[in-house]
């Protein structure tokens, strides 16, 4: 009898472990579950977010792209100016187009989503490769774009305006934008030598060369903002 006994305990402790183990699979599986399901739900907020980003970065570029083009081409228009006669100078508004090649152009991109998913190291919650490689060619990008824009300021404040300073008068040149401190200067510069120098023709050649890399960069950045727009595109849409 205690041997039947034992046999019944036996099987009844050996179904109860199974029922845990089941238990316990079913348990870890819905919970498996679960995090797939956030974590899915995560990445399409991510592949939202970053859709609409890049839609705005799109629109920021395109106007950035129009200030270059307007600095870059007042440029090209002193630089074809230089050996002109005094006659053919003073038809020009030189103020007016030094004033425009020496805009400020800034250019600040949506890019909080993308910042959030590297430091936060959510991009493996982007499945889509295609997308996470874009991302990485972004960032790539990104840096050299900045290096090209550097230089280019860099050219225009320690080597262009220098050399301007005492041959042009920014404060008549500042009345393009009616500043409060602009005018017409009391010197009355003449700019006509500034003209007649091949030095003046060299600052603004590889001014506009930096422009022209500051522009090739952005073409780029635009190529790769359509891709990323399209790799982000809502399902069925």
């Amino acid at each position: 009898m205690e041997k039947n006994k034992t046999g019944k305990y036996l099987k009844y402790a050996i179904g109860e472990i199974i029922l845990v183990m089941i238990g316990i699979l079913l348990a870890l599986q819905v919970n498996n579950w679960n995090n797939n399901r956030i974590e899915q739900n995560e990445e399409k907020e991510v592949t939202a977010k970053l859709h609409a980003d890049f839609k705005e970065n799109k629109k920021v570029l395109k106007y950035f792209l129009i200030e270059v083009n307007n600095q870059m081409n007042a440029q090209i228009t002193l630089m074809n100016l230089v050996g002109a006669s005094k006659e053919e100078l003073y038809k020009h508004n030189l103020d007016s187009i030094f004033y425009i090649s020496f805009g400020a152009t800034e250019m600040a991109f949506a890019d909080n989503t993308i910042k959030n998913i590297m430091q936060s190291g959510k991009l493996n919650l982007l499945k889509n490769e295609k997308i996470t490689d874009l991302l990485y060619k972004w960032n790539t990008l990104s840096e050299i774009r900045k290096t090209r824009m550097t230089k280019l300021d860099d050219w225009a404040n320690d080597k262009l305006i220098p050399y301007l300073l005492p041959k042009i008068s920014f404060k008549q040149m500042d009345m393009t934008s009616n500043y409060p401190w602009s005018g017409i200067s009391k010197v009355k510069p003449d700019y006509y030598p500034v003209f007649q120098e091949v030095t003046f023709e060299n600052y603004l050649d590889n001014s506009i060369w930096h422009y022209q890399q500051v522009k090739e960069r952005c073409v780029e950045t635009d190529k790769l903002i359509d891709e990323i727009i399209d790799a982000t595109k809502p399902k069925g849409k």
